[in-house]
């Protein structure tokens, strides 16, 4: 589990096609070991060897699907937040690291105290997503401010979109999206009432 508060915003070293999926290459600002889960853009990966500073993740077909990371190129900003240790305080929100879709940027409006972002994001993930509700989006816990059916609405404040890869997201870029972890479950609930 992680907390979408993003510790580091690297960039992708190396990408190198293995079968359907892909082996990303980070040089991670902290040590890690093998089988440890780093959230890569809110993606729950697990480091599967390390060379020298560069720690080497697997993606595999169904995850490059779901995903942003099978846009991902070398040189591309992702961010990094090591996996919740007993004890930790839970400063955003809980966090799977497991996507529930891609979000479209449609805009990027800058005010002086906030970057605001609109997403178009799939309409199968409408009853999830609720005005001042949690979402996580490349893996930073925000608060939804305003909703619709086709897009929902962030502002971001300039810490947040300076110690994240927000600062380099332009119109058009995709996202991922990953609902709050409760709102799957109040839906799982409810239709189980009608089963």
């Amino acid at each position: 589990m992680f907390t979408g508060i993003i510790e580091k915003v690297v960039r992708i070293d190396r990408i190198k096609k293995e079968g359907r999926g892909i082996s990303i290459h980070l040089q991670l600002p902290f040590d890690v070991k093998e089988g440890d889960s780093i959230a890569v853009n809110g993606v729950c990966l697990t480091v599967s060897s390390i060379y020298g500073r560069t720690s080497i993740f697997r993606a595999m077909e169904e995850t490059l699907q779901k995903t942003n990371l099978s846009m991902s190129k070398p040189g591309d900003w992702v961010n990094i937040e090591r996996s919740l240790r007993v004890g930790d305080s839970i400063n955003g929100h809980i966090i799977y690291g497991h996507i529930d879709g891609l979000g479209r940027l449609s805009s990027i409006r800058k005010t002086p105290s906030s970057t605001e972002l609109k997403i178009e994001y799939p309409p199968v993930l409408a009853k999830y997503i609720a005005k001042k509700g949690s979402v996580a989006l490349d893996g930073i816990s925000l608060t939804v401010v305003d909703v619709s059916p086709l897009q929902f609405q962030v502002a971001i404040i300039p810490y947040t979109k300076d110690k994240t890869n927000i600062q380099y997201r332009k119109k058009g870029d995709w996202v991922n999206i990953e609902i709050d972890p409760l709102a799957r479950y109040i839906e799982r609930i409810r239709e189980a009432r009608y089963e």
